[in-house]
C-alpha cells in the first residue's frame, strides 16, 4: 500500500494544480486515479483532500454490493462497465479489493405482480446491452441458495458474475493507484470553502491555507451541500441515516468465500450479503422512507434501535431460516445522500465554471464509481464523454423542482 502524503499547503508558495478533488471516498479516490493517469506525463498535478481519513464517510460503511440490475439502461451500462473493472482490478494492478463473485439474486414475489413484470423487463433490457443475467424460477432459486424459502410463483433475476468487494480495501486501492500516478493525497485537511473568481472555481480554502487549481471536483458525499450553498448552488441533496444489522456467520471459510449470493429481496424489502472478512452477514433496508434525515451530517447518531434490528433479523430468517441460530453482531448507522429521483448529480454546474460534482448516489455509489471516475476525468480534461450520459445526470433536471420518477432508478 502506498504512502499517505500529509502535505500542508504553504502560504508563501503559489502552486496551481491541474485539478483538486474534495472527498476521500470511493468517488474521490477513483476520480483521482483517472485524473492521475492523464497528467503523469505532463506538468499538471492532481491533489485530493479529505477532512478525516480515506473512506471515513459513506464509503467505509457501504455494503459495496456490485450488481447490474437496474431498470435504466444508462445506469445498468455504467454498472456493467464498473463491475468489469472491479472483477479484474487485482489481476491488472496487483491491488486487492476483496472482490467476491458471489452472484446476485433479485427476488420478486407473486403478491406484487407489477414488480415481477419489472424484473422480467429489466432482465430483457440488461441482456440486450450484454449484461450476463437470467430469469430464474422458484426451483432454480432453491438450487442457487440451499434452504431458501420462496413461493412457487416467485421470479428472480440472477447475475452470476456480480458480487461485492471490501469497501475499505477498494477505496485504499484506488487511492494507492492514484498516488502511483503522482496524485497527492492530503488527509486530515478540511476544505472550508470553494474559491471563486469571476464566476470560476479557482481553488479551495482549507484549514491549512488556500490551494489554487484550474478546476475543482466536489465528491464530498454528505458534506457536498454545505460546500455548495455559499456559491448559490442549492441542489436537492438530502442526507439520511441508513441502518444495517449484522448476524454472526461462522461458516464463512475465508476472505474470498460467501455462504450464499447477495440477495435483493423486493418482496420483503431488504438486501443481504455475506462479509467474509468479518465473519458476519449484513442486512439493510431497500427503502429509505424509515431513515432519519440529518440536517448536519456531523450530528449522526451511531446507535441503532432494537426495532430495526428485530425487523432485519425477522426478514432474513423468513427467507433463510438457517440464520435463526446465528448470534447478533453490533449494528451500525451511516450516511446516504439522496436526490429526489435517486439518481446522482454528475458533471459541470451551471452556476460556477470549472466546478464539477459527483453527489447524491442514494446508496449506489460503489456500483458506479469506475464509470463516474472516468467520466469526470473526461469532462475535466475536455475529452469526449463516453463513460456516462451528461444530460441524464445533469443538475438541470431539477430546475423547477421536478425530476424523474424515483422508482425508475434501481428496481
Amino acid at each position: 500500500m502506498g504512502l499517505f502524503l500529509f502535505l500542508r499547503p504553504a502560504h508563501h508558495v503559489a502552486v496551481e494544480y491541474r485539478a483538486l478533488i474534495v472527498g476521500g471516498g470511493v468517488m474521490g479516490a477513483r476520480i483521482a486515479w483517472a485524473m492521475g493517469r492523464r497528467v503523469r506525463s505532463t506538468s499538471g498535478r492532481i491533489a485530493l483532500f479529505e477532512r478525516r481519513t480515506l473512506a471515513a464517510g459513506s464509503s467505509g460503511r457501504s455494503g459495496a454490493v456490485l450488481r447490474q440490475h437496474y431498470s435504466s439502461p444508462v445506469v445498468a451500462a455504467m454498472a456493467r462497465d464498473s463491475l468489469g473493472e472491479y472483477s479484474t482490478l487485482e489481476e491488472h494492478t496487483g491491488h486487492s479489493i476483496g472482490f467476491v463473485r458471489s452472484g446476485v439474486l433479485t427476488i420478486a414475489g407473486p403478491h406484487a405482480p407489477e414488480m415481477v413484470e419489472r424484473v422480467r423487463a429489466n432482465v430483457a433490457m440488461q441482456r440486450s446491452i450484454k449484461i450476463v443475467t437470467s430469469l430464474v424460477d422458484a426451483r432454480e432459486m432453491r438450487e442457487l441458495v440451499p434452504g431458501i424459502l420462496v413461493d412457487d410463483r416467485a421470479v428472480g433475476a440472477y447475475e452470476p458474475g456480480a458480487g461485492f468487494c471490501d469497501p475499505l480495501l477498494a477505496v485504499n486501492a484506488f487511492a494507492d493507484l492514484a498516488r502511483e500516478q503522482g496524485v497527492a493525497t492530503h488527509v486530515e485537511v478540511e476544505v472550508k470553502r470553494i474559491l471563486i473568481e469571476r464566476g470560476r472555481a479557482v481553488g479551495i480554502e482549507t484549514d491549512a491555507g488556500p490551494v489554487r487549481a484550474q478546476c475543482v471536483v466536489l465528491a464530498a458525499g454528505p458534506w457536498t451541500r454545505k460546500l455548495l450553498e455559499p456559491l448559490g448552488c442549492d441542489l436537492p441533496l438530502q442526507v439520511v441515516r441508513p441502518r444495517q444489522h449484522f448476524l454472526h456467520n461462522p461458516s464463512l471459510g475465508g476472505p474470498r468465500s460467501a455462504e450464499h449470493p447477495v440477495l435483493l429481496d423486493l418482496e420483503l424489502g431488504y438486501y443481504t450479503r455475506c462479509e467474509p472478512s468479518k465473519s458476519r452477514t449484513r442486512i439493510g433496508a431497500l427503502e429509505h422512507a424509515g431513515d432519519d434525515v440529518l440536517e448536519n451530517p456531523d450530528d449522526i447518531d451511531e446507535s441503532v434501535d432494537f426495532e430495526f434490528t428485530r425487523w432485519a433479523r425477522a426478514r432474513l430468517e423468513q427467507r433463510l431460516p438457517l440464520y435463526r441460530a446465528r448470534a447478533d453482531r453490533p449494528p451500525q448507522a451511516g450516511w446516504y445522500t439522496l436526490t429526489p429521483d435517486s439518481q446522482p448529480i454528475l458533471g459541470r454546474l451551471a452556476e460556477v465554471e470549472s466546478l464539477f460534482i459527483a453527489a447524491g448516489f442514494s446508496g449506489h455509489g460503489f456500483k458506479l464509481a469506475p464509470s463516474v471516475g472516468e467520466g469526470l476525468a473526461q469532462l475535466a480534461f475536455d475529452e469526449p464523454l463516453t463513460a456516462f450520459d451528461a444530460e441524464f445526470f445533469s443538475a438541470e433536471r431539477f430546475r423547477g423542482g421536478h425530476g424523474a420518477d424515483p422508482s425508475a432508478f434501481g428496481l
